[in-house]
């Protein structure tokens, strides 16, 4: 989804003109800071732990009251998929990083978290990507299978490193203005049909995912770095995950929830 759509969409439902938006709970930063605690990189391990967070109720309760008091009603947390870097030549090392120019976007977790491999981080929008690509203009993009085999993105990058990070949840959001001139009754089920319909979607999600890597493979490469690299970069991050959370102590006592929920999840 295009970032700057998705950011019109937002402003539309705190608004009222759109009655509800779905997708990645950053793209609402703007309205409040603390949707970017899910782009903490480092904490989610796999697929199967994505999905044991979105059930937990205390993540649910944080994420849903977000953005509240700015004309947000927010439900239905559900699973996406790992993040990875898509490249114009391969990326096999922790090393291979160093001095390559990275397409971000552009909240500070993942700028930081790209900046932490000694690479530069290039905030741009999902359209401005694969020219981007083609032209050279950056060397590689944070992706996702999703996006890369839909749009064929191998033909202007065949490289894909599976740093598994950060992980993309998305989200319900419903205009607070629409939801609150509902009927108690029905209020209550819009907000029991959106939970029934997440749990409907994360297994969809999972095996969608798994189509579409398995379709990218087919016309370009999967790397996985060693063990050991893998495991020092993920504990890398989640310094740096510690850190952004520091500099904004809004998003500091959502960020303690979030790795809280990690950490039970595990």
């Amino acid at each position: 989804m295009n970032r700057n759509t998705s950011g019109a969409s937002a402003v539309g439902v705190q608004f009222g003109s759109i009655q509800v938006f779905v997708g990645p709970p950053e793209f609402l930063v703007g309205i409040d800071q603390r949707y970017e605690v899910l782009s903490a990189p480092g904490l989610v391990n796999d697929l199967p732990h994505e999905v044991r967070m979105v059930n937990d109720p205390e993540l649910q309760k944080q994420m849903f009251g977000f953005g509240a008091d700015k004309g947000i009603h927010g439900n239905a947390l559900f699973v996406a998929q790992p993040s990875n870097v898509i490249s114009r030549v391969p990326i096999r090392h922790l090393a291979d990083f160093k001095g390559k120019k990275l397409r971000v976007l552009a909240a500070d977790m993942q700028q930081e978290m790209i900046r932490s491999l000694g690479a530069s981080p290039v905030a741009m929008t999902l359209g401005d990507v694969l020219p981007a690509l083609q032209q050279g203009t950056v060397d590689g993009s944070v992706l996702a299978f999703t996006v890369e085999s839909t749009m064929h993105f191998w033909d202007a990058a065949r490289y894909v490193t599976e740093i598994n990070q950060p992980f993309i949840f998305s989200m319900a959001f419903f205009s607070k203005k629409w939801f609150d001139a509902l009927p108690k009754d029905l209020q209550t089920l819009v907000d029991a049909d959106a939970a029934k319909a997440a749990a409907e979607v994360n297994p969809w999600e999972v095996a969608y995912f798994a189509k579409q890597r398995e379709i990218f493979a087919q016309h370009g490469e999967l790397i996985s770095l060693p063990a050991a690299e893998q495991a020092a970069m993920m504990k890398q991050f989640r310094s740096v995950s510690d850190e952004v959370a520091k500099r904004k102590p809004a998003l500091e006592q959502a960020f303690q929830v979030f790795k809280r929920v990690a950490e039970r999840t595990k």
